[in-house]
């Protein structure tokens, strides 16, 4: 099983979701199939092709947004690997029927909460369900499945990941030069949100928009109070535009280098972005620097835990399925001709 895929597909039904009023990004066009057709079993359980075709257009449009080519004969080959992490996922929903995750309403409640603020509300929600070919009772259903999947995983995890203070020093001890904060900047940004698409007349009025804001801006008013009546960003909208620090690389390459090139209080010109307009302000500056062991010990061991739990996981659900009935439906697949490289998965 490939885990970069087991890990991508089941946090959210975001990739499938196409935003309101847009098409969903166009992947390889999929062959016509039998959508009820049963692909696999898991003990008494089906897994139906309509369910392979969903998490694959998940894949595949995550694929493409990395720029990862997959030709035709690598299809076959990722159709399988998806398909046993759907195996995979069904045997872990199947091992929890009996005890639950504690507080999984909860979660659940918080997860379609977070959908819809995503959405922009219930109405585009469901108009963006609605384009995907998705009912509101499937969405809670894969919700809650995707709680329980995660949690589950989650609390095996923690419960078998153990790193101890020895072995944080010695990995320290073996990578101090490497082990440096970064430069960072604090910023924040007023965003006047056009789409590139967008017409002519339309950018002209969102360009009059941005100056107007920054005009006000190095006029004197304040850049907290313009970008929380102006800014199209509701998030940092909230809190005057501030965006947090962040390293360089973290944001979009017009933003980035706008922000790394500006003095501390300095105001941008504005700067085009595929999300639309912004002003950018810099409001403080971290110089990069070496870390002492004190300092660098909770990320090194969030670090080491995370790649421990990796494995632990990867067990967990091994153990499961040697238990399990499975059976895969699909066509085998034929036998690697030589030098053929393995189809293409998204990055973790």
């Amino acid at each position: 099983m490939n885990n970069h895929i087991a890990a991508f597909v089941f946090v959210s039904l975001a990739a499938v979701l196409p935003v309101s009023g847009q098409q969903p990004a166009a992947v390889a066009p999929a062959p016509a199939t039998n959508r009820d057709a049963v692909v696999a079993r898991v003990g008494s359980a089906v897994i139906q092709r309509r369910e392979l075709d969903m998490a694959m257009a998940g894949v595949l449009a995550q694929i493409k947004r990395q720029n990862q080519p997959v030709t035709p004969s690598q299809i076959p080959q990722l159709e399988h690997e998806v398909l046993n992490s759907l195996v995979d996922r069904e045997i872990v929903l199947q091992s929890t029927r009996a005890n639950p995750p504690a507080g999984l309403d909860e979660k659940v409640k918080e997860q379609l909460e977070r959908a819809r603020a995503m959405a922009g509300g219930e109405e585009p929600l469901l108009k963006s369900l609605e384009e995907a070919g998705i009912s509101r009772a499937e969405l809670e259903r894969r919700t809650r499945e995707n709680v329980i999947w995660s949690e589950t995983l989650r609390q095996v995890a923690e419960s078998q990941t153990k790193v101890t203070p020895e072995e944080v020093k010695a990995f320290y001890d073996a990578n101090t030069s490497r082990i440096k904060q970064p430069e960072m900047v604090r910023a924040s940004h007023i965003l006047v949100r056009v789409e590139p698409a967008a017409s002519e007349d339309i950018k002209k009025a969102c360009r009059t928009k941005i100056n107007a804001a920054r005009s006000l801006v190095i006029g004197g008013e304040k850049f907290d109070e313009i970008a929380r009546k102006v800014s199209d960003d509701p998030q940092s909208a909230r809190t005057g535009g501030d965006l947090g620090f962040f390293q360089r690389g973290s944001m979009v390459p017009e933003f980035d280098k706008a922000a790394f090139s500006l003095a501390t209080n300095q105001v941008s010109e504005v700067i085009t972005t595929q999300f639309g307009y912004h002003v950018l302000m810099v409001t403080d500056r971290k110089p990069e620097k070496q870390l002492s062991l004190e300092e660098a010990s909770p990320n090194l061991e969030r670090m080491m835990r995370q790649q421990k739990s990796g494995e632990v996981i990867r067990q967990y659900i091994k153990g499961l399925r040697e238990k399990a009935k499975v059976e895969i439906l699909l066509p085998p697949l034929p036998a690697p001709a030589a030098n053929t490289p393995p189809a293409a998965a998204p990055k973790s």
